[in-house]
């Protein structure tokens, strides 16, 4: 009797644990690893693989549940990259063309160790002459059963900025990327309609910020009166420059600054966070986010 008395307690106390087990924080990070893997176009493959193995490093490390990355070479490489972390499963990775229809090396990729309902990569509908690249999606169920709506992100660079009208081309294209991010929410929300829907996230480079630096692009205005939530709300600038400058003073363009987002809506608002890592690695630090149900 003593027996069954124990084993019914500890099956009492196991059902209890069950659902703070299935409402444990999930941790996302999001890093654009410049020219991955090899930190240029052109790197040899030694210097390829030394940068690999350094990234595979500190993304043990990091141990994310979700790893949004941009500037990656393609899904080999991702894949690689990626196994570095046990249940890390790549569920997208772009494939984005030049004009000349030749696929970039620089591309955005989602991985998780959620169950994914649907992945996949648009490019930009081409309602701006000079648009480019565009998005990848996943939509990632939540332990609780809900959907967690992944983007990641990677906007038009500030090349080309460099006289009034460049600056105000490189606005309007970042503004109608924005917007198509907007529109894309809405088709998916209905694509999904059937699952509940815990919530949105749109992270990646951003290549702007809401300090002023940019003062033609309206990119973090249009997606916060959107409905987004711009993570770094209230985060005092020292504290959230994500690119590092180039070490050199002859290559330094600007100084260190916010590029990398998080932007969230239908979760409970949370703060941002910069990950340490070598400035070898990356010009961009990594970003997390800890998010948990509202």
């Amino acid at each position: 009797m003593k027996t069954l008395k124990r084993l019914l307690v500890a099956l009492f106390a196991l059902i209890l644990a069950l659902p703070a087990a299935a409402a444990e924080p999930l941790r996302i990070v999001c890093w654009n690893i410049e020219w991955f893997p090899g930190l240029r176009p052109t790197a040899s493959a030694e210097d390829a693989a030394d940068h690999m193995k350094a990234c595979q490093e500190a993304l043990r490390e990091m141990d994310p549940d979700i790893f949004v990355a941009q500037e990656i070479r393609d899904w080999d490489a991702f894949h690689e990259l990626t196994s570095a972390v046990p249940g890390l499963v790549v569920h997208v990775v772009s494939s984005f063309r030049n004009p000349e229809g030749v696929i970039r090396p620089q591309q955005i990729a989602i991985a998780s160790k959620l169950k994914c309902r649907g992945a996949w990569w648009e490019p930009w509908q081409a309602n701006h002459p000079d648009i480019s690249r565009g998005f990848s999606f996943a939509a990632l169920e939540h332990p609780n059963g809900e959907l967690l709506m992944i983007y990641g992100n990677h906007l038009k660079s500030n090349a080309g900025s460099d006289t009034p009208e460049g600056e105000q081309n490189v606005a309007d294209m970042r503004a109608e990327q924005a917007r198509q991010l907007l529109a894309h929410r809405s088709e998916a929300a209905t694509a999904f309609s059937a699952r509940p829907i815990m919530g949105w996230i749109a992270t990646g480079d951003f290549n702007t910020n809401h300090d002023g630096q940019f003062p033609r692009c309206k990119v973090i205005e249009i997606l916060t009166k959107g409905g987004y939530y711009n993570t770094w709300t209230g985060v005092p600038r020292e504290q959230r420059l994500t690119w590092r400058s180039h070490p050199d003073p002859e290559r330094r363009r600007f100084e260190p600054t916010t590029f990398d987002y998080f932007f969230t809506t239908g979760i409970k608002r949370t703060k941002a966070a910069i990950i340490d890592v070598p400035r070898e690695l990356s010009d961009h630090s990594p970003i997390v986010l800890t998010i948990e149900k509202p």
